[in-house]
């Protein structure tokens, strides 16, 4: 009977140090929400972690973003050889896919695509044509016309008649006529003609339009990788300087259930907490025994 009593002591202290610490642990987490009786709040409720939310979730990123994360590792990350090569290769991927050039573009630039095209078309057109006036053709056209017909006639009975002012009766109309037929006709010829060799490039795809330049897959990588490179030296900072990581990690938190914050801390505590619960029972036993060996002396 002696020896029952102190194993049931042992025993029932174990499991108070146990449960003990098991609800201590689920009161971190539990009432999820507020409760009240007769209108007051009932005390410890909600628990530590739903109640202090806020603060936690500041802590959260202050860890991370001056601890665990700071701006000089994410730049070491960033701009590190295996980031930039593994960037480019991506980059290269993409631009020697099997698509053609104007689904890429769809891709890209979504339902902008037409304008953008549109405006890619006007614009040259517009280049185009504005260099074919600036080149005066009708004035090179009427010059080398007489200087041809010189040729022609020279030597024969026509030059005694053909002389300059008789070329130049019928060179200054035709030169009028050649300027009205290009200020009328030029635009719209040239913007067929874009619109034809715009379609042809379109149709092709990155890789086929690089391989005609005899540009190399390899040429494009090492070009993209110090674009890069460049850029990450020239902007990375500004970049990083305007990432707020600890404000970013805590309204990650805050925009949490508490049921999620719960799992976050389980994934990263579960088994230390487990170790607190097991530990009260292993107290709870030594202190019943500690009270038997008292109660015997």
């Amino acid at each position: 009977m002696e020896a029952f009593k102190i194993v049931m002591t042992l025993v029932i202290s174990g499991l108070i140090g146990f449960f003990t610490n098991y609800i201590a642990v689920k009161m971190l987490f539990r009432p999820r929400t507020e409760k009240h009786i007769f209108g007051r709040r009932v005390p410890f409720t909600p628990g530590v972690i739903p109640k202090n939310k806020p603060r936690l979730a500041k802590a959260f990123g202050r860890a991370v973003g001056e601890q665990l994360l700071t701006g000089s590792d994410l730049k070491d990350a960033l701009s590190s050889d295996r980031t930039v090569s593994a960037a480019a290769v991506r980059v290269t991927d993409s631009i020697f896919s099997d698509k053609p050039l104007g689904e890429t573009l769809d891709g890209i630039l979504g339902e902008n695509s037409e304008a953008v095209k549109s405006a890619a078309a006007d614009r040259i057109t517009r280049l185009v044509t504005e260099k074919i006036r600036q080149a005066d053709i009708s004035s090179v056209i009427v010059s080398e016309g007489t200087e041809a017909i010189k040729q022609k006639v020279a030597g024969s009975m026509l030059a005694m008649f053909v002389n300059d002012d008789l070329i130049a009766q019928f060179a200054a109309p035709l030169a009028g006529r050649i300027d009205s037929y290009l200020d009328a006709n030029a635009e719209p010829a040239v913007a067929k003609a874009v619109d034809g060799e715009l379609e042809k490039l379109l149709a092709d795809t990155p890789a086929e339009l690089l391989e005609k330049s005899g540009i190399t897959r390899d040429r494009v990588e090492n070009a993209v990788s110090g674009l890069i490179k460049r850029a990450a030296q020239s902007s990375l900072d500004d970049i990083i300087a305007s990432v707020d990581i600890p404000a970013i990690v805590e309204d990650r938190v805050n925009a949490m259930s508490v049921e999620q914050v719960e799992e976050l801390v389980m994934s990263v505590m579960k088994h230390e907490l487990n170790a607190v619960i097991s530990l009260g029972g292993l107290i709870g036993l030594i202190i019943g025994l500690l009270n038997v060996i008292v109660q015997r002396i």
